[in-house]
């Protein structure tokens, strides 16, 4: 007999695509199974998850911002608590009426109310942390749930709670991402040249200014070499802004391509040589997986700098190089690839996972098999 069982999680794709990575492996091995997801109308899940064909429920839910004036932090614990209050109710409304037999919460606000529900009803739920540094959120919850699932090992350090709790399952990639390597990297699409070595930047899904700056820099110091190319994923917020002060570089390019926004990030996985881009937790995971060298700029605003923790596991495996954001520039950025090509490593060398040890491999169907088998 299948069992009913609540994902909630949003904001952004780090939180999103692992969970996407569980439904994906539900439908297609636990059939019986029926899935509820619980979001925002205001995160990336509307997208994401809404076009998938489980149910998807709604609730207000709010970030506590604890920046600013005293006046402003005064107004933003209300909203908070308020927003809170709402939600609660509604996920019991969701709880009663759906009657799940298993609750995940993957990260972001939008668990706050849902599992503060499950706490009162006395619901068993599951958590999964992506990223090295548990979350406030993941923290404060771990206290009642049956189990926490781990991307990283490491990760249990900072968890006050019985080992009995901790299972480490690695972050869950997409089956989109994990078969992208078995296709032939179509090129043309993005008007790049197969036989060049592609370099790609982006910011994470929402983008990065600093970084979209730098990258142009960095194509301008290279783009008389032939035997290179760029591809720049700007994020939406950022594009036009970006276009209107480069346009004439932009628009005279044949080695520089730049998009707002790539839905289809296995494709940009299958065509590139070196990565440049942030280091949330899915981003890590994603590069992992696909095994791409990668020099990553931790985003400085991460709660409790879990960036750099993500960033520094690559590192120490040899598959990454870390520039913190505070260093970034075109000169940093140069000095850094000519490096790697004077040591004659235009690729790092290979991450070899055992499939024993789960992390980037089998994640999706680890946290599967405790939800939905006789584990729970």
């Amino acid at each position: 007999m299948g069992k009913r069982i609540l994902i909630c999680g949003g904001g952004t794709a780090g939180h999103i695509y692992p969970a996407l990575s569980i439904i994906e492996e539900i439908n297609e091995n636990y059939k019986d199974s029926v899935v509820l997801y619980v979001g925002t109308d205001k995160g990336m899940e509307k997208t994401i998850i809404g076009k998938l064909k489980i149910s998807f429920k709604m609730i207000k839910a709010a970030g506590l911002i604890q920046k600013g004036s005293l006046n402003k932090k005064a107004i933003n614990y209300f909203k908070f608590i308020f927003v809170l209050i709402s939600g609660f109710f509604k996920s019991i409304q969701i709880l009663f009426d759906f009657k799940p037999d298993i609750i995940l919460g993957m990260g972001g606000y939008v668990c706050a109310p849902v599992l503060l529900s499950a706490v009162f009803l006395r619901k068993k739920f599951a958590l999964h942390e992506q990223n090295y540094i548990p979350g406030r959120l993941n923290k404060f919850f771990s206290k009642f749930c049956i189990y926490i699932f781990l991307s990283f090992k490491e990760t249990r350090e900072y968890l006050k709670i019985p080992e009995t709790k901790v299972i480490f399952s690695g972050n869950p990639v997409r089956k989109i991402i994990r078969e992208a390597l078995n296709r032939r990297p179509d090129y043309k699409k993005y008007g790049l040249d197969e036989k060049k070595f592609t370099i790609t930047a982006f910011g994470g899904s929402l983008g990065a200014d600093k970084i979209n700056n730098t990258f142009i820099e960095l194509y301008e110091h290279f783009k008389n070499r032939t035997d290179l190319q760029f591809l720049l994923i700007s994020g939406n917020r950022f594009y036009d802004k970006l276009k209107n002060k480069n346009e004439g570089i932009i628009s005279n390019s044949q080695s520089l391509k730049v998009f707002p926004y790539i839905n289809e990030m296995d494709e940009v996985y299958n065509l590139t040589d070196l990565i440049i881009s942030r280091s949330g937790a899915n981003t890590v995971a994603e590069i992992a997986f696909c095994n791409i060298p990668a020099i990553l700029i931790p985003y400085p605003g991460a709660i409790n700098n879990h960036q750099y923790f993500n960033a520094a596991f690559l590192k120490k495996n040899g598959k990454a190089l870390i520039i913190k954001d505070e260093n970034l520039n075109r000169e940093e950025l140069v000095k850094t690839i000519n490096d790697l090509e004077k040591e004659g490593k235009k690729l790092y060398n290979e991450l070899k996972y055992k499939k024993s040890d789960g992390n980037f491999i089998n994640g999706h169907r680890t946290i599967t098999e405790y939800l939905v088998g006789e584990k729970i």
